[in-house]
């Protein structure tokens, strides 16, 4: 028994090690998609200006996500507004106060739920996610990884129905979808 004992403790303090390294990719990757947010607010064009005080509200329902990116985006700001980033549950009248939208591929079900409840499109908040089929169900731009890189897809026709338009600069770098 004690034999049992030690050798689940070396076991356990194995696979410590391991999944502290998977805690920082993550983080690492939640980082890098802030990053490209960011540039995606720089260069998205909304038709209505929504802010409240201005600012520019970044939301996620994803706490890790949203812890992430206020280390990375902070003192950042679009078109002289600074970016909040705020954490919400995926409901009408939350997700309406925001500029821009990340659904991580932990809320995407919650989202597609929010989505079947809705019967308009949200108009003024960009919609990225990260899942297979996220474009396909309304969302305007999803990231993928390719050759160990993140790498985007977007649906610039998805987007001006939301009233948002995209730089031909950020088109240019990422899969542009005719759907």
């Amino acid at each position: 028994m004690r034999n049992i004992i030690q050798l689940l403790n070396v076991l356990l303090l194995s696979l410590l090690p391991l999944s502290s390294q998977s805690v920082i990719a993550a983080e690492q990757e939640h980082a890098l998609k802030a990053g490209f947010l960011y540039n995606f607010a720089r260069y998205g064009d909304w038709q209505e200006n929504t802010a409240e005080n201005n600012e520019f509200i970044l939301c996620s329902s994803d706490e890790a996500f949203i812890n992430t990116a206020r280390k990375v985006l902070n003192h950042r700001s679009v078109d002289n507004q600074p970016i909040i980033m705020q954490q919400i549950t995926l409901e009408t009248e939350q997700v309406n106060k925001c500029q821009l939208l990340f659904i991580t591929t932990k809320t995407f079900s919650d989202w597609l739920n929010l989505k079947q409840s809705q019967s308009s499109i949200l108009v003024n908040t960009m919609v990225v996610g990260e899942s297979q089929g996220f474009i396909e169900a309304g969302g305007h731009i999803r990231f993928f990884i390719a050759s160990g890189k993140i790498r985007f897809e977007i649906s610039p026709k998805q987007l001006q129905q939301s009233g948002i338009t995209m730089s031909s600069k950020v088109l240019r770098l990422g899969r542009v979808l005719d759907r």
